[in-house]
């Protein structure tokens, strides 16, 4: 067993990335990789099949090890790794892997010849901001409350989370001049953070609701209601592909089309998604939500008319 087997065990950057130079040293069963990180079989045949097997593992009866020819390129491991599991970007891995797996796509982008491409619509942050997520990060860890300046106004916060939703990056936290009030903060516009003396916990409830938010747009103080849409064929796939936090598909037709219920609570979390596929999706239920983007795009029609 490594030493630090229970960190890596967690850690799913720091296992792969041990994995790979474990295998690119010298042939291991999946039974020996298992018992030296601390996982299950099935988590090590994931990562090797789903991550490793593009990036030159290959199996040799029962032995896994790195094809160095499928390999050679002028990337390091842990670079491999990071292209592997770019996924893990948009849940909040941390400044030194995001700055690396920025400069990894940027690099991609110039035609490096590697099995994975990928194209993240995010907003770039630069040296001070990266500052400002590091220290976020910590206070977040240690569960220190912190004061800074946003919008020009000054917050004391309890800071819970960073978020990462269509392409910005997000503080969610408690207000605490505001009763403890869940609020968001875009994490570029944050200022003068300083670390304030004591600790909280964090609510039970941030992570149930961060599981169903569909966008920036969640909140933690309101219950959730039901959203009933229509999809045409057109458009179904997609949410096949990609669905919705809490999608449900209740309906398919003959001409298929189909039905979707959705949890929200917040209008403009199922707004925004018809808005971007009007006219291939509709609200059926609740009415009232119906009504409402009924009425904004009459008001959009009007106005453009004038």
């Amino acid at each position: 067993m490594i030493n630090s087997a229970k960190f890596i065990q967690n850690n799913k950057l720091e296992r792969i990335t041990y994995i790979y130079e474990r295998l690119y040293k010298s042939e291991a069963t999946i039974t020996e990789l298992s018992k030296e990180l601390g996982v299950s079989t099935k988590t090590i045949q994931r990562d090797l099949h789903e991550v490793l097997a593009p990036l030159g593992a290959v199996c040799t009866g029962r032995s896994w090890k790195i094809d160095k020819m499928r390999a050679e390129d002028d990337l390091k491991s842990d670079e491999k790794i990071i292209l592997g599991i770019l996924d893990e970007l948009a849940k909040g891995a941390g400044r030194q892997f995001y700055m690396k797996a920025h400069n990894l796509i940027e690099q991609i982008s110039s035609g490096l010849n590697h099995p994975i491409y990928a194209n993240l619509d995010s907003e770039a942050l630069n040296p001070e901001h990266l500052e400002t997520f590091e220290k976020l990060e910590n206070a977040i860890k240690n569960r220190a409350p912190i004061k800074c300046s946003y919008k020009s106004r000054s917050f004391e916060l309890k800071p819970l989370k960073l978020a990462f939703f269509e392409g910005f990056w997000y503080l969610l936290a408690l207000d605490t001049k505001s009763k403890d009030t869940f609020k968001k903060f875009h994490l570029k516009t944050i200022k003068n953070i300083e670390a304030l003396s004591g600790s909280f916990e964090i609510p039970k409830e941030l992570e149930a609701g961060l599981a169903n938010a569909n966008s920036i747009w969640f909140t933690l103080n309101k219950e959730p209601f039901t959203v009933r849409l229509f999809l045409e064929k057109d458009i179904v796939t997609y949410f096949e592909r990609k669905p919705m936090k809490s999608q449900i598909f209740t309906a398919r037709y003959p001409d298929q089309s189909a039905e979707i219920t959705v949890e929200a609570t917040h209008e403009m979390e199922i707004l925004k998604v018809v808005q971007l596929y009007m006219p291939l999706v509709k609200i059926v239920e609740p009415k009232w939500l119906a009504d409402d983007f009924r009425q904004m795009i009459q008001e959009y029609l009007k106005e453009i008319s004038q």
